[in-house]
């Protein structure tokens, strides 16, 4: 009998935020935002005239934004290709090189002063072309998208590195806690339904470590998805801190870091966290789903269980995560979870 689904939402920090959903390392460069940049503020091209020219680009630069540059990057103009992908220059007095900046690329190029009083078909011949390369704003958009990847793997390097948990104790606790399961199965906890939860029957959570609690706080503060939250929430559970430690190990999730919520969970369980479990469950769940599109019933099935065992040891985030799930089928139920969990932890959410 499946008693939940695996649950989404962070219950161990106040602000539960959804997951994220793209990969690690995904670096998809805001194009709008730069297409917006090159015409903020907006001006339609140029009607040509007198003093201006159309300048040919590649056929498929058509309705492409563009900025019409001095060769150091002063904006002399905006506009938008037309349909023939034609771009309306001017000449600037005293100057002969320019850039034609696009969303991407930059365009380099040599436009001497006598070109500018030929015809149009003999100006275009009179264009010197440099080698062309990725716009100022790409360049700036790579630059900061590298930043923030070398951030986010530093800040996976770190969220788990705290333990002193290798690889191997890790999968060797792990498995002791899943080896341990089917013995836990056979009590009389483990018989009763989650719909039957009795919060007086509940074991209790271990108490927080009193070093740790400011900096939990702090974390609370800044927002644990926040670098400085996280920074905190590191702290914290260095110092022995279980709240922080599962939340870090949810942050992982968030993350798909699979490795850093697996040595967190493992740590939990090193020191008999009834959180150890219930961070084993999502983290088990999320992979399996991540691997294959959903979770397998037999994994949901064993992740249940394993939040079911944390919820009856008094784990709050257990708890809350299976009120979530039978907050339809068994409100009353559901709402005895929630206010286990609240009782103990009234920050829980928030």
């Amino acid at each position: 009998m499946e008693y939940c689904a695996d649950a989404a939402k962070d219950r161990t920090m106040p602000s539960r935020p959804g997951p994220r959903r793209n990969p690690p390392g995904a670096r998809l460069l805001p194009l709008a935002l730069l297409a917006a940049a090159l015409l903020a503020p907006a001006f339609a091209a140029e009607p040509v005239g007198a003093g201006t020219r159309e300048l040919p680009l590649d056929p498929h630069w058509s309705d492409e934004p563009y900025q019409w540059q001095l060769d150091d990057g002063t904006v002399l103009s905006r506009g938008v290709s037309d349909a023939q992908a034609r771009a309306t220059v001017a000449a600037r007095p005293g100057h002969e090189r320019y850039a034609l900046e696009t969303v991407a690329m930059r365009y380099p190029l040599r436009i001497a002063a006598a070109c500018w009083k030929r015809p149009q078909a003999e100006f275009e011949r009179c264009i010197e072309w440099g080698k062309a390369g990725p716009s100022r704003a790409h360049a700036r958009a790579e630059a900061e998208a590298e930043r923030a990847l070398e951030q986010s793997l530093q800040r996976r390097r770190e969220r788990a590195a705290w333990t002193g948990l290798d690889a191997q104790a890790v999968a060797q606790r792990l498995r002791r806690a899943l080896a341990g399961q089917p013995q836990w199965e056979k009590t009389p906890p483990a018989q009763r339904p989650p719909a039957q939860f009795d919060c007086a029957q509940a074991g209790a959570p271990p108490p927080l470590a009193d070093a740790g609690q400011r900096r939990f706080r702090a974390a609370l503060a800044a927002g644990a998805r926040t670098p400085a939250g996280e920074a905190e929430l590191i702290a914290a559970a260095r110092a022995g801190h279980w709240r922080a430690a599962a939340a870090l190990a949810n942050l992982a999730l968030y993350d798909d870091d699979w490795e850093s919520a697996q040595t967190i969970a493992a740590w939990l369980l090193e020191r008999d966290v009834p959180a150890g479990y219930n961070a084993l469950a999502r983290s088990l769940g999320a992979a399996d789903a991540y691997e294959h599109g959903s979770a397998a019933p037999a994994e949901r099935e064993r992740s249940a269980r394993l939040r079911w065992r944390a919820a009856q040891a008094g784990d709050p985030g257990a708890q809350m995560d299976l009120a979530d799930q039978l907050a339809e089928s068994d409100p009353d139920a559901a709402e005895r979870l929630r206010a286990c969990a609240r009782g103990r932890f009234p920050d829980i959410d928030g």
